[in-house]
């Protein structure tokens, strides 16, 4: 059975390094037969950026966010994916703001029982990162990392990322790189490979 994969675009830069490497990705995802969707997190119509904290998630056994927009229903769609991919440029040490409204309705997703049990429809899924900054890994990309790394790793899904540090240049200019270009297509492949 192909794996289902979805790839969320938060680059608010149409023509940018980010969206470069998460093409090539998703391609070489395609040419191993998986089924790749790409969502565009700077598109979705919100009522309220992110989550409000309100709690209603919590008081209801649906996995779903209680504000009715675009976000929530796109949210409620990603246990149907067997790989969830953010890809996101560096923003101040952290997602694009465009992507965190998504973000941060994922919690819409999980259960926390009394006794700190959690129950979540994204159990088995593979939560992976693909990531340019234009400083070094350390305290910089590594940081954005973990921000996806640790939800992944509380809920027992498995954890992959790409990242391009030190990207300076023109929009797209990691297009142009060889090595750039190999290591975006290899991860593809990876991702149809993860368990």
């Amino acid at each position: 059975m192909a794996k289902n994969i979805v790839f969320i675009q938060g680059s608010p830069r149409k023509n940018g390094n980010t969206r470069a490497m998460a093409a090539l990705a998703m391609e070489a995802a395609r040419e191993q037969h998986a089924q790749v969707t790409e969502i565009d997190a700077t598109t979705l119509e919100f009522k309220t950026p992110g989550c409000t904290g309100c709690q209603k998630c919590q008081q209801s056994e649906k996995f779903e966010c209680t504000i009715k927009d675009q976000v929530s229903r796109t949210v409620a769609t990603l246990p149907d994916y067997d790989v969830i991919v953010m890809a996101t440029p560096l923003y101040w040490w952290s997602f694009s703001a465009q992507i965190k409204i998504l973000i941060d309705r994922v919690y819409s997703l999980i259960k926390f029982s009394e006794k700190g049990e959690i129950r979540t429809p994204l159990s088995g899924k593979v939560m992976a990162l693909m990531a340019t900054g234009g400083g070094p890994l350390e305290n910089n990309l590594e940081l954005l990392e973990s921000q996806w790394k640790n939800p992944a790793d509380m809920l027992g899904c498995p954890f992959l990322s790409c990242l391009f540090p030190n990207v300076t240049g023109e929009a797209d200019g990691l297009r142009n790189n060889l090595p750039a270009v190999k290591k975006a297509q290899e991860f593809g492949r990876i991702l149809v490979l993860a368990k």
